[in-house]
This record gives C-alpha cells, structure tokens and sequence, in this order.
C-alpha cells in the first residue's frame, strides 16, 4: 500500500512539472492576433440613451425607449453590457410616439438589459438586401 502512494506521489510530482515547463511551445503569439481581429473589426455606435422596455416574443417585435434620434427604417444590433457578442438583429419601424420606437426582431432574441447599437453603413447595405420589405399587391 505505501509503495503504490509512493508510485502515485512520485508521478503526480512528475507530471506537475513537467506542465509548469518553461519550454512550452506558443502557437499563436497573442499580440499578432490582436491586430488581425482590430484590422476587420466592425465599429459600431452605441445609442447612448437608447433602453428596451418591452419585448414581445410571439409578434417579434420590441419597444425602445430613447431621448436622442433614431433613424427611422435603421438597423440595430442589441448586445450585453458586458459582453460584444451581438443579441439580436433589429429594424426601427418608419412611425414612432415621441420618444417611443418599436421595432422589427429580425434575428435573435433581445434581452431588456441589452444595449442598443448602431450598424455600420456596409453593413446596413448587406442587410437592405438581405431584408427587403413586403409588398402588397
């Protein structure tokens, strides 16, 4: 019994460090990263006073809360506070009540807490023809 502690104490021993291993290979230098992923980074613009105050699921649609001007048919991506994973996907309606929007869930689902932002102009372009609105004949 204690030659098989022994053994396991020895091993455990052995194997920690060998992991603590000064010679461990890198594979990706983190610094090359960084300025690969900043070359493509979208930059979008926060709506600063912009808040969801309700979210209904079965229609798609949310109700923004916003003092500032929001452009009307826009687009806007909604994500955590913490976190730049994009929510949702979303399409500001053409009418509004003062400083009351609603909007279209195009992809995703919104949370209340989200924040609210602003997609690029290439990327609104993208979406117009990726979203084309329904006709009525």
């Amino acid at each position: 019994m204690n030659s098989n502690l022994l053994y396991f104490s020895l091993l455990t021993g052995l194997l920690l460090t060998s992991c603590s291993s000064s010679n461990s290979i890198r594979l990706k230098d983190s610094s090359d990263s960084k300025l690969e992923s900043s070359a493509n980074v979208e930059i979008a613009k926060k709506v600063e006073t912009a808040t969801i105050v309700h979210i209904d699921k079965k229609e798609r649609i949310v109700t923004i809360r916003c003092n500032c001007p929001i452009e009307h048919g826009g687009y806007y991506t909604t994500r955590l506070k913490l976190n730049d994973n994009e929510n949702s996907l979303i399409k500001i309606y053409d009418t509004s009540y003062e400083s009351i929007f609603i909007a279209d869930i195009l992809e995703g689902s919104p949370k209340i807490t989200d924040s609210i932002f602003k997609v690029s102009e290439g990327r609104s372009k993208e979406l117009d023809q990726k979203y084309t609105d329904a006709t009525i004949d």
